[in-house]
C-alpha cells in the first residue's frame, strides 16, 4: 500500500488555505457584529423600537452571503471537471480576493449586502473545491487525515479571525473595530494564489482528461517511498486508478445523471445529508451569533469575543486530533458519536437558558453552566462531525461525478446556513431557547439515519468504495487474493518494459 510522503502533506496543507480562508471569510463578520462601531457606523441599534430593524439587516446580509456561498458551490462543480481542480481553486481564491477588499469598504449597508454575495461565491467555490483535491490526492490509508485538513483549516479560520476581532475591539478607531476583520480576509487568498502556482493538477483529473504521462508523474511524487525502490505500490495504485476512471468514463456525468442513476443517487443522498445534518445541529446558529449569545447570558464588554476565541479554539483543537485519528476510529463512529453529544450538549443548553436565562430573575450559576454546554457542544461537534462530515461527502463519489456531488453536498449545507442562520437573531431575540428545541429534534433524526444508512468507508481506495454502492471495481487492492496480485504486479511490469522498449525506440 503506498505511504503518504512529506510532498503529499505539504501540497494538502497548501491547498487547505482554501479551507482557512472560507472559516477566516465567513466567521470575520461574525466579530464585526460584535463591535460598537459596526452599529453606530451604519446607524443601527440592538435595543428599542429599532433593534427588529437591525436584525432583519443582519438576516439579509447573512442569507445573502450564503447565497452567493450556493452559487459558488453549485458553479465549482462544473467548472473543475472543465479547467481542473488547481484552476478552479485558483480562481475561487481570486473572486474572495476581490470580494473581502469590496465587503471592507463597504461605505453603507446596501452595498455590504452586495458585496458579501461576491464574497460569499469565491468562499463557497474555495469550501467544495479542498475537499475534492485532498481527496483525489490522498493515498488510501491517510485519506481522513489528509481530506481531514480541510476541518481543521476551516475551523482555524474561525479561530484567527476570533482573535483578531478580539484585537481590533480594542481599536480606539471605531470604524476600524469592524473593518479590520474583514479586511483582513484578503490574507489567505492572496497565499492560496500563491501557492497554486506551486501545487500540481489532481492526477484523477488528469487521467480522466487523457494526461495519464503528467498523471503519473504527479502521483509517483505525491506518493513516493524511499522503501520502494521499483514504485510497485504507486504504479499498483495507478493501475487501478486507470482501469477504475476509464471504466467510470463511459457511464454519463453532471447533475441530472446523478438524480437519474439510483446508485449516484444514493451517494448524493448520503453526501447531502450528512451536511444537511451537521448544520440541524445547530452548530452555524451557534457559532454566528455567538457574540449575542454570550451577551445575552451577562458577558458584556470585551468578553462576548473572548469566548468566542476560546469556542472556536476548541473547534480547531477537536479537529486537529480527528484528522490524526479517524483514520482508526472510522467515519461511522466518528458520526454518531460527534451526533450524540451535541444532542446532549444543545439539550443541556435549551434547558439553562430556558430556566435561568430568560426567567424574571436570571440566575449566574445557570448562565455558566449554559456557557459551559456551548463548550460541550463545540467539542463534540469539532472532535467527531466537522472533519468526518466533509470526508464523508468527498469520498464516496467515482472521479466521473466527484465534483458536482460534493458540490451539491456543499450547496445543502450552505442552503441550510440559509434556512438556519438567516432567521436566527430575530428568533434567538423573539422565542430564546425555544428555536434551539428545533435542532434537538432534527439531531436525534440524524442519528438514526447515520446508524442505519451510513456504510463504513475508511481504509479502501476511492476506486474500491463503488462497491459500498452496487457499482463494480475493476481493480482489487485492499482485498486482492495473492494471485490476484501477481497477476497484477506482471500486467503492470509488461507495461513498463513497453513503454520502455518504446522510449529506447
Amino acid at each position: 500500500m503506498t505511504r503518504t510522503s512529506t510532498y503529499n502533506v505539504l501540497v494538502g496543507a497548501t491547498v487547505a488555505v482554501g479551507s482557512f480562508t472560507y472559516g477566516f471569510g465567513f466567521a470575520a463578520f461574525a466579530t464585526s457584529v460584535g463591535q460598537p462601531g459596526f452599529y453606530e457606523y451604519f446607524n443601527l441599534t440592538t435595543v428599542g423600537p429599532g433593534a427588529a430593524y437591525t436584525n432583519h439587516i443582519l438576516g439579509a446580509v447573512n442569507a445573502l452571503f450564503f447565497f452567493g456561498a450556493c452559487v459558488g458551490a453549485i458553479g465549482a462543480g462544473p467548472l473543475a471537471d472543465k479547467i481542473g481542480r488547481k484552476w478552479t481553486l485558483f480562481t475561487a481564491a481570486l473572486i474572495s480576493v476581490i470580494g473581502g477588499a469590496l465587503a471592507a469598504g463597504s461605505v453603507h449597508v446596501a452595498m455590504l449586502i452586495v458585496v458579501r454575495v461576491i464574497q460569499g461565491s469565491g468562499l463557497g467555490a474555495l469550501a467544495t473545491m479542498v475537499p475534492i483535491y485532498l481527496a483525489e490526492a490522498s493515498t488510501p490509508s491517510k485519506r481522513g487525515m489528509l481530506t481531514g485538513l480541510h476541518g481543521f483549516f476551516l475551523v482555524s479560520g474561525y479561530n484567527i479571525s476570533a482573535w483578531v476581532g478580539l484585537g481590533c475591539h480594542f481599536s480606539k478607531d471605531l470604524t476600524f473595530g469592524w473593518r479590520g476583520p474583514i479586511a483582513f480576509t484578503c490574507v489567505p487568498p492572496i497565499i492560496l494564489l500563491i501557492g497554486c502556482i506551486w501545487i500540481p493538477e489532481s492526477p484523477r483529473w488528469l487521467i480522466a482528461n487523457n494526461r495519464v504521462d503528467e498523471a503519473w508523474k504527479v502521483l509517483s511524487r505525491l506518493h513516493s517511498d524511499a522503501n520502494d525502490v521499483d514504485e510497485m505500490a504507486a504504479h499498483e495504485e495507478f493501475y487501478q486508478m486507470t482501469r477504475q476512471i476509464e471504466f467510470e468514463s463511459s457511464t454519463p456525468g453532471g447533475y441530472l445523471e446523478i438524480l437519474r442513476n439510483p446508485r449516484y443517487r444514493k451517494r448524493a443522498f448520503l453526501s447531502c445529508f450528512i451536511q444537511l445534518a451537521a448544520n440541524s445541529t445547530g452548530a452555524l446558529v451557534i457559532n454566528y451569533y455567538s457574540v449575542i449569545i454570550y451577551e445575552n447570558l451577562g458577558l458584556t464588554g470585551y468578553m462576548p469575543l473572548l469566548m468566542y476565541c476560546i469556542y472556536t479554539l476548541i473547534g480547531a483543537l477537536g479537529n486537529l486530533f480527528s484528522l490524526l485519528t479517524i483514520d482508526r476510529t472510522g467515519r461511522r463512529f466518528a458520526l454518531l458519536t460527534g451526533f450524540s453529544g451535541c444532542l446532549v450538549a444543545v439539550v443541556l443548553e435549551t434547558a439553562m437558558v430556558g430556566r435561568f436565562v430568560t426567567s424574571s430573575t436570571p440566575n449566574k450559576d445557570g448562565q455558566k453552566v449554559a456557557i459551559f454546554a456551548i463548550m460541550f457542544f463545540v467539542f463534540f461537534y469539532g472532535l467527531f462531525i466537522d472533519a468526518a462530515s466533509f470526508i464523508y461527502s468527498s469520498e464516496v463519489y467515482p472521479t466521473n461525478i466527484r465534483s458536482r456531488g460534493v458540490a451539491m453536498a456543499t450547496f445543502t449545507y450552505f442552503a441550510a446556513c440559509i434556512t438556519y442562520v438567516t432567521p436566527g437573531a430575530t428568533a434567538i431575540a423573539n422565542i430564546g431557547y425555544k428555536y434551539f428545541i428545533v435542532f434537538i429534534c432534527l439531531t436525534v433524526v440524524t442519528i438514526i439515519v447515520v446508524f442505519f444508512y451510513y456504510p463504513e468507508t475508511k481504509g479502501k481506495s476511492l476506486e474500491e468504495l463503488a462497491e459500498l454502492f452496487g457499482d463494480p471495481v475493476v481493480v482489487h487492492l485492499t482485498d486482492a487474493t495473492d494471485e490476484q496480485k501477481m497477476e497484477m504486479d506482471l500486467d503492470i511490469k509488461n507495461q513498463l518494459i513497453a513503454e520502455h522498449r518504446e522510449d529506447v525506440e
